[in-house]
C-alpha cells in the first residue's frame, strides 16, 4: 500500500513541482511491479520516506519516529479514502448526470441540482446502518441502487413524450388545441417549488405555447404520520380528481383554478395558502376550504357534496394508484416538478426564458 499512497502524493506534489515527478514515476512503476508480484526497486521506499518525513526528522524527531513505525498502517488508511473518494465523486457526478442531482437520498442538500422538492428513495445513510449494524443492508442496497442509476442512463437521451403518461380526464389551462404541443407537469400540491414553476410558465405564458396538463402526485415519507411528506397533498389531489369529472362553465378548467388559487393564492390575512395547507390546517379545515374555492368557482350546494362524494370513492382511489405508478415506475422521478415538453425533460424548477 505504501508506494500506492507514495504515487498519489508524489502525483500531487508533482503538479506545483518538478522535483517530485521523478519519485512519481519511481512509484508507479513500483506500483506496476507489486501488481505483478515483483519487488519494489532496492531503496525506493527509503528515498521516499526520506522526503516525506526527512523535515520531521530535524524538527519533530518523535513524530517522526511514530510516523515511520506506522506509515505502512497510515498509507492502507490513506489509499483507502482516496479511493473512496473517487468512488464518491464519480457516483455524485453520475446521479448529477441522471437524476440531475449529486444526492438522490437528499435532494434539497445539492446546490447544483437545480429547485425541486426529493422523493425519498426509502434508503438509510450510511451512519444509519452504522447506528443500526445494518451495514451489509446497506452495501446491498447501494450496489442495487447503482446498478439502477446506471439502466437509467438511456433516458437522459430519450426523447420524451408526455401524451404517453396522460389519460382522458386530463384538463389544460387552456382549450386543447391540435396544433400545438403536450407538455406535461408532474406536481404535489405542497411543493413550493411546483408553485413557482406555475409562476414561471405564467409569467412565460407557456400556456399559449403548448397544451399545458399536469399529474398530481403526493410525495412519500415514510417517517410523517400519515406517510406523505405534505400532509393535504393526497386531500388536494382526490379533489383534483374528482373535480375533472364534473367540468366547470368556466374557460379555465376548476382544478387548474384550484391549483392557481393553492399555488399562488394568499389568505384574507395575507398567508400563503400553500404554507397554511402544509404548517397550520387539520384535514377538516383543508378540506372546507376547498369546498369554499369549489363554491367561488361557481359549483352548487349538490354538485359539491356530489365532488366530495367522488372524492372518496374507490374509482378516485384507484385512478391516483395508477398515476403513482406511472410517476414511480414509468416516468421514474425522484424529484418534484418534473415538467416534460418538446421532447425534453426537466426535474427541476425552469426559469421563463427556457419556458419560452
Amino acid at each position: 500500500m505504501f508506494c500506492i499512497a507514495a504515487f498519489i502524493v508524489f502525483v500531487i506534489l508533482g503538479i506545483f513541482s518538478a522535483r517530485y515527478r521523478k519519485l512519481a514515476k519511481k512509484a508507479w512503476s513500483c506500483v506496476v511491479r507489486k501488481i505483478t508480484f515483483r519487488p519494489c526497486e532496492i531503496g525506493f521506499k527509503e528515498d521516499a520516506k526520506n522526503v516525506l518525513l526527512g523535515k520531521l526528522i530535524l524538527t519533530k524527531p518523535r513524530l517522526a519516529k511514530f510516523l515511520d513505525k506506522w506509515i505502512e498502517v497510515f498509507a492502507t488508511i490513506f489509499v483507502v479514502l482516496s479511493v473512496w473518494s473517487l468512488l464518491v465523486v464519480f457516483q455524485s457526478g453520475l446521479n448529477l448526470f441522471v437524476y440531475d442531482t449529486c444526492s438522490p437520498k437528499n435532494v434539497e442538500s445539492c446546490s447544483l441540482g437545480g429547485e425541486a422538492c426529493g422523493v425519498s428513495t426509502g434508503q438509510q445513510t450510511f451512519f444509519e446502518a452504522v447506528k443500526d449494524l445494518n451495514v451489509f443492508d446497506w452495501t446491498k442496497e447501494e450496489i442495487f441502487f447503482f446498478a439502477e442509476t446506471v439502466s437509467r442512463i438511456p433516458d437522459r437521451f430519450k426523447n420524451w413524450n408526455p401524451e404517453e403518461y396522460i389519460d382522458k380526464t386530463a384538463t389544460y389551462l387552456k382549450p386543447f388545441d391540435p396544433k400545438k404541443q403536450v407538455a406535461l407537469e408532474i406536481i404535489d400540491p405542497g411543493c413550493k417549488f411546483c408553485a413557482k414553476l406555475l409562476k414561471n410558465i405564467e409569467t412565460a405564458q407557456f400556456e399559449d405555447i403548448y397544451n399545458l396538463t399536469y399529474i398530481p402526485y403526493a410525495i412519500p415519507d415514510p417517517t410523517a404520520p400519515n406517510g406523505f411528506k405534505f400532509p393535504n397533498s393526497p386531500l388536494v389531489i382526490s379533489y383534483l380528481e374528482a373535480v375533472k369529472l364534473y367540468p366547470s362553465n368556466s374557460e379555465v378548467p376548476a382544478d387548474w383554478q384550484i391549483l392557481e388559487k393553492l399555488f399562488l393564492g394568499k389568505t384574507p390575512e395575507g398567508a400563503s395558502y400553500q404554507e397554511n395547507f402544509n404548517l397550520l390546517y387539520s384535514k377538516k379545515e383543508a378540506e372546507d376550504i376547498l369546498v369554499g374555492w369549489l363554491s367561488d368557482i361557481g359549483y352548487s350546494s349538490e354538485q359539491i357534496e356530489k365532488i366530495q362524494e367522488t372524492a372518496k370513492s374507490d374509482d378516485i382511489k384507484k385512478k391516483i394508484e395508477r398515476q403513482v405508478d406511472i410517476v414511480e415506475n414509468k416516468i421514474r422521478t425522484i424529484k418534484i416538478p418534473t415538467i416534460i415538453f418538446n421532447e425534453r425533460r426537466y426535474d427541476r424548477v425552469i426559469g421563463p426564458e427556457k419556458l419560452k
